[in-house]
């Protein structure tokens, strides 16, 4: 089962994974990260350092994403021709291609792994592209083509949105910055932060996605969307992220991945 958390700048995404692995690691539940999976796949996960980590990461995406090109191809050129239209730099339309590149690669070697019997956590997995394509420091980018985004992503089995007030979001990023914010005036960061938060709430939206969907509100209520509730997928994943939340779900958690048949 893959698990994706997507949201916005500082909604404290990482550290709700980093919460989940330690709390599932403690009861011996088997659980990854994408990009640890990816690392041992290759036997690559020696790799402690921040940076040779990410480099192997790009590489290996890309060279997934070159073997696995029929299936992606109309995605790759839906997002050249956007970004073609983006009034940014060269470097920095580069640098986002790279992003979408490594996302859909690191998706389609864990896809490759099968994951019907296996649990794995991606931060800003394929969903969270449309942070890139969709929120613009320098301009508002037309919410149409979201519509076209959802038809063509491939999608994750469970979509965990993990929301916060927009005043947190702007006072987190305001003290961290973006390096999509150049200068990071107040103005600017409450900009970039409302295209963000329009951009999550009008993607959770499409029936694709929302039949998906765990939201996450404040990193404390988990809420399952009326039409998941009877997938076992996101009811299992539901008591996942909980224990990420309230180490009182641990137990619940345990009893719950061995009811559903899930290996671990």
């Amino acid at each position: 089962m893959l698990i994706e958390i997507i949201g916005c700048t500082g909604a404290g995404k990482s550290t709700l994974i980093r919460r989940i692995l330690q709390n599932c690691h403690k009861q011996g539940i088997d659980i990854s990260r994408g990009d640890d999976l990816v690392l041992k796949k290759f036997r690559l996960h020696w790799i402690k350092s921040q940076l040779p980590r990410a480099f192997m990461l790009n590489v290996l995406a890309l060279f997934a994403c070159l073997i696995t090109w029929r299936n992606n191809h109309k995605f790759y050129l839906f997002v050249t021709r956007l970004f073609l239209k983006l009034p940014i730099a060269s470097v920095e339309k580069i640098g986002l291609i790279r992003n979408v590149l490594k996302k859909i690669g690191i998706y389609e070697i864990i896809r490759s792994r099968g994951t019907d019997r296996r649990i794995i956590l991606l931060d800003e997995g394929t969903l969270h592209i449309a942070h890139n394509l969709f929120v613009c420091d320098s301009v508002q980018v037309k919410m149409e083509y979201l519509e076209r985004f959802v038809k063509m992503i491939p999608f994750p089995d469970v979509i965990v949105y993990l929301r916060q007030p927009e005043s947190i979001l702007i006072e987190r990023t305001m003290k961290r910055g973006h390096k999509r914010i150049p200068v990071r005036s107040y103005g600017n960061v409450v900009h970039f932060i409302k295209q963000a938060v329009a951009t999550f709430d009008k993607l959770v939206q499409y029936p694709e996605v929302e039949s998906r969907l765990l939201l996450v509100y404040g990193g404390q209520r988990v809420t399952i969307a009326e039409c998941g509730k009877n997938n076992p997928s996101i009811l299992l994943a539901s008591k996942i992220v909980q224990s990420g939340i309230n180490e009182k779900i641990y137990e619940s958690l345990r009893i719950g991945t061995k009811s559903t048949g899930t290996e671990f």
